[in-house]
């Protein structure tokens, strides 16, 4: 049997989704019909790789930009090339272990991970704080979190969004809007906002790109080479 790609979603974990809803709200059937196409689209690859230009702004105001290329193969390869305006890193995964290079410092770590995609962006989040970019729509439960999360999900129907045809969704709770828009030929997502209901400052925008389906992925790729110079230095858990 073929790995097929067990997809991670939601920033939850990451920016400042609540989980309190119960799930009792509104929910327009044409958006969870959205949702579950673009579920299974994802489910279904063998391999994938996409561009994420992202744009974050913290509870503090501090702005981070980032240009992400992401490659995934199979349910335990992942490579990602991140460019940001506080500094260049690259992560790499190969079922086994997860290295990560700062190019501004030139220093690197290894570490053991889990042997899926899924345990791997979980724990390296939950205890380093480390983002992986567009992980939000990568989970095959992501129907079901949404409604569970959110007390609404209403389908605004097409919408042209940078000379793409797309489907236009949003999702709310006492916390948060989000805004979803889906390539109607693809079922991929092409944006998200999300906007904090309860602090101005907090925002976050994403615009995926350059989506390939089932490339050929070496498995070279996800092994990770220190480069010549390069120091190791352990990686310190988030406070």
């Amino acid at each position: 049997m073929k790995n097929k790609l067990f997809l991670y979603t939601m920033l939850s974990a990451v920016l400042f989704i609540s989980c309190n809803s119960s799930g009792n709200g509104e929910y327009d059937t044409r958006a969870i019909e959205s949702l579950d196409k673009l579920t299974e689209t994802i489910g279904n690859m063998e391999s994938l790789s996409y561009t994420v230009e992202s744009y974050i702004v913290n509870e503090k105001g501090d702005e981070t930009s980032k240009l992400s290329d992401v490659y995934l193969k199979g349910a335990n390869k992942m490579f990602i090339e991140n460019e940001s305006n506080k500094g260049n890193k690259n992560f790499w995964y190969n079922g086994e272990k997860f290295a990560y290079f700062l190019f501004g410092k030139n220093e690197y770590d290894i570490l053991d991970a889990p042997n899926n995609i899924l345990k791997l962006i979980d724990s390296i989040n939950s205890k380093y704080g480390i983002y992986f970019p567009a992980a939000d729509f990568l989970y095959p439960t992501l129907t079901d979190d949404m409604i569970n999360n959110y007390d609404q999900i209403l389908y605004f129907g097409d919408e042209n969004v940078d000379d793409v045809d797309c489907i236009s969704l949003e999702a709310s709770n006492e916390e948060n809007i989000v805004q979803i828009w889906i390539e109607k030929e693809s079922n991929l997502p092409h944006k998200m906002v999300i906007v904090s209901k309860s602090n101005e400052n907090k925002y976050y925008e994403a615009v995926y790109s350059n989506w390939r389906i089932n490339p050929k992925l070496p498995d070279v790729m996800f092994e990770f080479q220190a480069p010549s110079g390069s120091k190791q230095v352990k990686f310190q858990p988030k406070n």
